[in-house]
């Protein structure tokens, strides 16, 4: 390569070239990165039907947000969302409400606006103060939590999470007041996959709420379990709108929703908590058309593709991808356990297996890391986020496309790196 041939990669060329040579050109760089279909620390869904792929590429040129052009589109959109109404237990179907977004942390954001808004425009009809609005969850929440608290002028009662698995109840509810907008809860975090106890909370915010006249609800983030746990028979686990608090919840179709990135959807419990205000009519297409939206262009393509996989797989399909996924997993922890070098440290309800080393061993797990990439094998290392002093982490996440073999050969190669590793 030229010395001066990495600056110039970074200036608009003067003249084109032809398209199979910048393809070629493109892909040469690309084949740098790793096979995105053996990242196991990924959420994302990475393959499709042929015939998904067909839909999306003949739709890629459609701009959602024209409804005026794009009706049926929209139409298949607002379907979808009764859908996941109802597969989420909503008590009205005939007056949900909810939207396509392009992840869940969108549709967090505008959830937590919807949760605010509410919040404010009832203190104003009893005469009291708006200016001190608070936000309540855990530590292990995702990021996004973080950034809807510093973009939009809230302020983050953010409670530590001591150790694994565990939830902070009586510190959750003793940063409620009178000026919290909403309690944040997870149905799967992200660093363990473990599920808050939201029906427990549930119970105690509605004895607060009654207690001081407040009208405190929660929001879940179920981005990771909104299309797994409706699919597992746990008659015992109460967190969708079954529970009389939860009036939002936020679902990742690009996770176990078997849709490419980016597609998320926020589901609201009823239209009534999403107030009119924050839906914004504009005219400037061939007809008005009313959003609610962070992100006002984006693709059809992406929900025309979850519509095809609820159309495809049905319950029956999903239910049996997601037992599927969830009998690897559970072989994986197995296995892992039995070798007695990692111990497993998820709950073992989704399909998400989170392990560390078992003993003190000085073995350095980033070069532990590295020799499973070497192998091809992608798996993040990361510190939990609480206020204790915690190993480091790793997680598989079993999708649809690691299969039974693929799994086992994962298992031989973990414990053949860490036997390596533990004689040098």
């Amino acid at each position: 390569m030229k010395k001066n041939s990495k600056n110039a990669l970074n200036v608009f060329p003067k003249i084109g070239k032809k398209a199979a040579k910048v393809y070629k050109t493109i892909c040469s760089e690309l084949a740098m990165d790793g096979n995105a279909h053996l990242d196991l620390g990924s959420f994302s869904t990475t393959k499709m039907n042929p015939y998904a792929d067909k839909l999306i590429t003949e739709q890629l040129g459609k701009n959602f947000i024209n409804y005026g052009e794009y009706s049926q589109t929209k139409k298949i959109q607002d379907r979808i969302a009764a859908i996941l109404s109802k597969l989420l237990n909503a008590p009205n179907h005939k007056s949900t409400s909810g939207t396509s977004t392009l992840g869940s942390s969108e549709a967090i954001h505008l959830a937590l606006l919807a949760h605010k808004w509410s919040w404010k425009k009832r203190r104003e009809s009893l005469n009291q103060d708006t200016a001190k609005p608070n936000i309540v969850y855990c530590s292990n929440a995702h990021v996004c939590w973080d950034t809807f608290a510093l973009y939009f002028d809230v302020e983050p009662r953010k409670v530590l999470v001591y150790s694994l698995n565990t939830y902070p109840l009586e510190e959750i509810l003793r940063n409620i007041d009178e000026n919290t907008i909403c309690v944040g809860a997870v149905a799967g975090n992200t660093y363990t996959g473990s599920i808050d106890p939201i029906e427990e909370l549930n119970n105690q915010i509605a004895a607060i709420n009654l207690k001081n006249n407040w009208d405190i609800g929660i929001h879940v983030d179920a981005a990771i379990s909104g299309f797994v746990l409706p699919f597992l028979t746990l008659k015992e686990l109460k967190w969708d709108f079954s529970l009389s608090l939860v009036r939002s919840i936020n679902l990742s179709g690009h996770k176990f929703g078997l849709v490419y990135p980016g597609m998320g959807w926020l589901i609201f419990r009823d239209a009534f908590f999403l107030p009119k205000d924050l839906i914004f009519s504009s005219h400037y297409l061939e007809k008005p058309i009313e959003t609610f939206t962070l992100n006002y262009s984006k693709g059809a393509s992406m929900i025309l593709a979850q519509y095809f996989s609820i159309l495809q797989h049905g319950v029956s399909g999903y239910k049996k991808i997601i037992k599927r996924c969830c009998k690897t997993a559970e072989d994986l922890r197995k296995i892992l356990k039995q070798s007695d070098f990692f111990e497993v440290v998820d709950e073992g309800i989704l399909p998400i297996v989170v392990f560390k080393f078992k003993s003190s061993d000085s073995i350095n797990i980033n070069e532990f890391q590295l020799h499973l990439k070497a192998k091809n094998w992608m798996l993040p290392v990361y510190d939990f986020p609480g206020n204790f002093e915690a190993e480091k982490l790793m997680r598989i996440v079993v999708k649809e496309n690691l299969s039974p073999e693929m799994a086992s050969q994962l298992c031989d190669d973990l414990i053949s790196t860490y036997q390596k590793l533990k004689q040098l």
